[in-house]
């Protein structure tokens, strides 16, 4: 048993390591030493996992893990690998459907590293072992030289050295937790040695409850570190400490609502509403109107019908039906929305706007996913009861939906609960960055609402027909709209198109067991921004959005010169934002 082990051990190693470097090639973001290293990490993780488990399979089968046939196969195996190695990634999958030769991939590298394991555990002769494995040695260190050439930003020796030493310690981490749960069931069975079968049901008793130990542990861990990051919607900024002036505003003179209880989002949304002296200047223009921005923080009511209830409330104490569109914005996890929009919207309309949000969760997006089911029912609510007033006043402002990121998920689906048959129930829609899974958006673009990555792609199409009441803007480039768990075994269509789009390396490629770990990191990174640098790319709409609002609310009397001084507007605007979020908070005792 403890060479079948030691074997399966060996054969995991193996085909660990080759994966790991295979994770070096490009994918949609720049990753950092560290990141890599988790990618390396993961990568290495699958490929110990399945070569370790088909090791065992092998050795259930009599006579044929130590055939001499197995030996040969060992070194074929390995040379071709090698030669494959020399011959360039591409000639895999050559003549083949990507996603077969993804797994072609990912099969051989198994099934070679099983065959070489048991070239180098065997008695035999020291020449072949030596031979084999410099090639299995030189084959995988062409592969990383092959990977590191298709990448953009070439990385230098200490980024190798540091993500290889990230990945070692994240491996290393994962054995000792296992070997903690096997040890939780070794000790405790060496106390019945003469009794086999009484030996293994306290083994496994102990594993199983060691292994019960850890896992309540890390969930406890991971419940507290929530815990703090939703505490800090309560936190109160040094630059918005203070209750604003404006009746135009939740937490406002003419508002129903607490200004503390608003959170840190929805301060500073309010906190920036744009004065009728700055859209008088900027717009060269009397303003309309004064803009509304009405905002219900998870703390202000202690249920969801009654948070959308202090909207309602809200929003018509301070004028908001008024106003000749009405922007129904889903926030993000953190209550995030996005000021840019709102400020754009706001003086394109010059005043004659007003936005209202609930807040429906404090944690950031990656892990606000089960809160999807709630944020939807909330804004489904919020859209039944401003429709219901607008009909009720016979008023003829426009209801619009936006919703970015996650926001754009959970709006979506609030705005499909809330509609009837194929009428929805908003008169427009903008949807920025939409993460899979949207049955929205899945079945207007089977029906034809073109998916946007740019101004300049939307320019194109308005330019030969109307624009569509609901605009998606999702960059070709941007992995929150393209990563999936399924990621794992199923190759995504999008890498299946040679015509990837903006900003994609067309040497990225599908590997089972990398791809998903390059996703994961990818993800996390796709909204890396400067403050008033503003690029189109990745998770990154800053420079995108004010065309789409522009376009997506029908704000169709904004000449260019307008435009030029809106889009200066909004990155001094983030600029003077992220200064004042670095005084940081007010500390209390």
């Amino acid at each position: 048993m403890k060479g079948r082990t030691s074997r399966a051990v060996f054969a995991g190693s193996l085909a660990g390591v080759r994966l790991a470097s295979k994770s070096y090639e490009p994918s949609l973001m720049k990753r950092s030493a560290i990141d890599q290293g988790l990618a390396a990490g993961g990568s290495f993780l699958s490929g110990f996992v399945t070569a370790s488990g088909a090791s065992l399979v092998v050795e259930m089968l009599p006579g044929f893990a130590s055939a001499p046939l197995m030996r040969i196969a060992g070194f074929v195996a390995t040379g071709s690998r090698t030669a494959r190695s020399f011959a360039g990634s591409e000639l895999v999958g050559e003549a083949i459907d990507p996603e077969q030769a993804g797994w072609l991939e990912f099969g051989s590298e198994v099934l070679s590293a099983v065959a070489l394991s048991r070239v180098l555990t065997y008695d035999g002769s020291k020449v072949g072992k030596a031979a084999a494995i410099t090639a299995y040695g030189v084959s995988t260190g062409v592969d990383m030289s092959n990977a590191l050439a298709t990448r953009d930003d070439r990385p230098d020796p200490q980024y190798i050295a540091t993500s290889a030493g990230v990945a070692l310690g994240a491996n290393a981490a994962v054995g000792a937790i296992v070997g903690v749960v096997r040890l939780g069931g070794w000790l405790p069975g060496l106390a019945f040695k003469s009794r086999p079968i009484l030996r293994s049901i306290v083994s496994i008793g102990g594993s199983a409850s060691v292994g019960t130990a850890v896992v309540f542990a890390g969930k406890t861990a991971m419940t507290n570190a929530f815990g703090k990051i939703a505490a800090g919607n309560r936190a109160t900024e040094i630059a918005y400490s203070d209750t604003p002036s404006s009746p135009q505003v939740s937490g406002g003179p003419a508002s129903q609502i607490a200004y503390e209880s608003l959170g840190v989002q929805g301060r500073r949304l309010v906190s920036e509403v744009t004065s009728t002296d700055d859209i008088a200047t900027l717009m060269g223009e009397a303003p309309r109107s004064h803009p509304v921005r009405a905002y219900v923080g998870i703390d202000s009511a202690e249920t969801e019908d009654a948070l959308v209830d202090a909207a309602i409330a809200d929003l018509d104490a301070m004028g908001g039906f008024d106003r000749s569109i009405i922007i129904a914005a889903a926030p993000a996890g953190t209550g995030y929305v996005n000021y840019i929009a709102v400020e754009a919207a706001e003086l394109m309309s010059r005043g004659d706007c007003a936005t209202i949000a609930v807040q429906y969760g404090s944690l950031p997006s990656m892990l606000s996913l089960n809160k999807v089911e709630k944020a939807s029912r909330i804004y489904a609510a919020l859209l039944t009861r401003l429709r219901n007033e607008l009909e009720t006043r016979s008023s003829s402002a426009q209801l619009v939906a936006y919703g970015e990121s996650l926001g754009a998920l959970a709006g979506q689906a609030g705005v499909e609960r809330a509609s009837a048959d194929d009428q929805l129930i908003v008169d427009r829609g903008l949807w920025v960055g939409t993460p899979k899974g949207s049955a929205l958006f899945n079945r207007l673009t089977e029906s034809g609402t073109p998916v946007f990555d740019s101004p300049a792609d939307l320019a194109e199409f308005v330019q030969a027909q109307d624009a569509p009441p609901y605009l998606f803007l999702n960059h070709d480039n941007d992995p929150v709209t393209k990563f999936d768990a399924a990621d794992l075994y199923v190759m995504p269509s999008w890498l299946k198109d040679p015509d990837r789009g903006r900003g994609t390396n067309p040497s990225q490629r599908w590997i089972p067991g990398v791809a998903f770990f390059q996703g994961l990191i990818d993800t996390k990174n796709a909204a890396t921004v400067i403050p008033g640098e503003f690029y189109s790319t990745g998770h990154d709409y800053r420079a995108d959005l004010a065309s789409f609002v522009q376009v997506a609310f029908g704000f169709d009397d904004v000449s260019t010169e307008q435009m030029e001084r809106i889009e200066a507007r909004l990155r001094t605007s983030e600029v003077a934002r992220s200064e004042g979020i670095a005084l940081g908070k007010l500390h209390t005792t």
